[in-house]
């Protein structure tokens, strides 16, 4: 698909130019006040699914409503660099810590810069990635795998879940070449995505095997289980 701001071409054989248009202004209408993205009208909104919607809302002409959406994320941050799980309004609805959830805003706003060429507005967001990132990577295991996640009352899961390591893989790349594209280098995450990319490439067995007999959890991981050995 070939994309602009401002003008999406359709993608023949799935979505005409006009659908296309009416699901951004459908997806854009969703966004409250403070920025925030909810999966549907009076529904709650976490912060993966929302860097997704503002990724829509770059391509489709509404590049301000994503910069609002980016914000609402910078608000929202905790002080150690991580987003709860689910928010409904200004209430927290799902407190856990989802590694692959706060590494996601990197690979959101790498898009944004690439789609846009807004230097500014990813200066300005910088420090919103570096914390999350940093974050992120507190919780990797010496064989290169991270845990998924910090439960409501802050313990973490000992396992990994490759599902969510490939796509923190896939956030850690962004902010690698995010800082390049700033000037600001960041060997220590180039290290870091580079174990992990091994560990997802190379060593299933450091990821949980699948089971259908354990439940734990309200998140999108847990809902496929990934159980792994602790470290």
């Amino acid at each position: 698909m070939t994309t602009t701001i401002g003008t999406v071409s359709g993608v023949p054989g799935l979505l005409s130019e006009t659908e296309i248009a009416q699901s951004a202004e459908s997806l854009a209408s969703l966004q409250l006040p403070s920025g925030a993205i909810p999966w549907f009208p009076g529904g709650h909104c976490d912060p993966w699914n929302h860097v997704e919607a503002a990724m829509a809302l770059t391509v489709t002409g509404y590049p301000d409503r994503a910069r609002a959406a980016y914000r609402w994320l910078a608000d929202k941050q905790l002080g150690d660099g991580s987003w709860f799980n689910y928010y409904q309004g200004d209430q927290v609805k799902d407190a856990r810590l989802d590694t692959n959830v706060c590494a996601y805003v990197a690979a959101g706003l790498y898009h944004y810069l690439f789609a846009t060429g807004d230097v500014d507005f990813c200066v300005e967001l910088w420090p919103v990635v570096e914390r999350a990132i940093d974050f992120v990577l507190r919780y990797q295991h010496r064989d290169g795998t991270i845990a998924w996640s910090l439960d409501p009352l802050g313990k973490r899961e000992s396992y990994a879940l490759l599902t969510g390591s490939s796509s923190i893989f896939h956030s850690l790349r962004c902010a690698v070449a995010l800082g390049e594209r700033l000037d600001v280098d960041k060997p220590s995450w180039e290290l870091a995505a580079g174990r992990l990319g091994h560990a997802v490439a190379n060593h299933p067995g450091a990821f949980a095997r699948r089971t259908n007999s354990r439940w734990t959890g309200t998140t999108r991981s847990s809902r496929v289980r990934w159980w792994a050995r602790p470290e």
